[in-house]
């Protein structure tokens, strides 16, 4: 097959990033011919296919403080940037689409009318365009605004088969945007290659506990190096923090005044490697819920159990693979019970965790996504885009 992958931005090297590369180079392994179009952004390949620019995006660079607004109002309403015929050189037999936010959903829906099109529901983007459901229940006249939001951009997404990586933030999208039920839609539990080299590792030091990903408010750094720094962990136990974003100087600040912090930077392999063989936990703090949490599912095939809030409760993980803790108040309290739990306890934790990483196939994942791409292939109702 000839496959088109769709991503708004490699601005960042973040799970939905990631996984758009992993997913490409396996298709690539099993003979399929894969394109990337994205945005010009810091982190793409020299093989991506570059995206233009939208009439959004330009109008937003001169608008100031409305620059947001813009951005958002381009989401839903520009048709600009992105075009059917940017993919008809490549002729795509089907069209993936991951992070549409920065290309619009009018384009998508256009690109969907031409070729057999999918989508992977990486955030809640459909529902809140600051992707993390932040903005409802805010207000009676700001929920009404998102609820006419989500209904056009539901709308759109017509000719899309929807992807979900969880029941959970399939039934989460269901509840908050009701027009998704009308949808083509199917779970396909999200996995991700990992290295021989990270898989069932021997136990870590369960006083040592490793943050990876963004550094970043809504992931819950800010409570976690204030929970840290405020804990008698600082003085006995370690904090491996390994990622970039906008928290980069609050992480390294804290690991210059306490020599438990280690600020590790952007992790590539080794890096991975390295921080999971040292660490006993994966933290997971975020303040949203997370549709997946694929860090999470690298957690559990190297055998770490997980520290989480609960309303990013890691879906993949079995309820004997990690500890939960109800907003910042209890995270100090968490870390610290985990740092002292009896052998048999730890023990037990980590042999759940390993087996839930057994049932992380790669492979599988791998076919139900090409499965996804032929149903999406068969023939449908033609519809119009206005």
């Amino acid at each position: 097959m000839r496959i088109a992958m769709v991503h708004s931005s490699f601005a960042v090297r973040g799970g939905a990033e990631t996984y758009v590369r992993d997913l490409s180079g396996a298709l690539i392994e099993r003979g399929h011919q894969v394109q990337v179009f994205s945005r010009p952004s810091p982190h793409a390949e020299p093989a991506d296919q570059p995206v233009r620019t939208r009439l959004a995006d330009r109008l937003a660079d001169r608008a100031g403080p409305l620059r947001k607004g813009f951005v958002h109002l381009g989401d839903v309403a520009d048709a600009t940037g992105l075009r059917p015929r940017d993919l008809a050189g490549f002729a795509p037999d089907a069209v993936h689409v991951h992070n549409w936010q920065g290309l619009g959903i009018r384009p998508i829906a256009r690109i969907a009318q031409r070729y057999p099109t999918v989508h992977t529901v990486h955030d809640f983007a459909i529902a809140d365009p600051g992707n993390a459901l932040g903005n409802i229940g805010r207000s009676p006249a700001l929920d009404r605004l998102l609820a006419l939001r989500a209904a056009r951009v539901a709308r759109a997404l017509r000719n899309v088969t929807l992807l979900y990586g969880s029941e959970r933030t399939r039934d989460v999208m269901l509840r908050n945007v009701p027009a998704t039920r009308d949808l083509d839609q199917r779970v396909v539990l999200l996995s991700l290659p990992v290295p021989a080299g990270r898989r069932a590792l021997p136990p870590g030091d369960r006083a040592t506990f490793l943050y990876l990903g963004a550094l970043a408010e809504h992931k819950g750094v800010g409570d976690l190096l204030r929970s840290w720094t405020t804990s008698p962990l600082r003085e006995h136990g370690t904090l491996l923090l390994g990622g970039d974003g906008p928290l980069r100087a609050d992480a390294e600040a804290a690991a210059a005044a306490f020599p438990s912090v280690h600020y590790l930077g952007y992790l590539g392999e080794s890096g991975k490697q390295a921080a999971f063989r040292r660490a006993g936990w994966l933290l997971f703090p975020s303040t949203w819920p997370e549709t997946y949490g694929l860090v999470c599912a690298e957690a559990l095939v190297a055998g770490r159990p997980i520290v989480a809030s609960k309303i990013a409760e890691p879906v993949m993980a079995s309820p004997g693979s990690r500890l939960l803790f109800d907003g910042p108040g209890e995270l100090r309290h968490r870390l610290e019970q985990a740092a002292s739990l009896p052998d048999a306890e730890y023990a037990a934790l980590t042999a759940s965790a390993l087996g839930d990483g057994e049932r992380l196939a790669w492979d599988k994942h791998v076919d139900a996504v090409l499965a996804a791409y032929l149903a999406a292939a068969s023939p449908r109702p033609e519809a119009v885009v206005r």
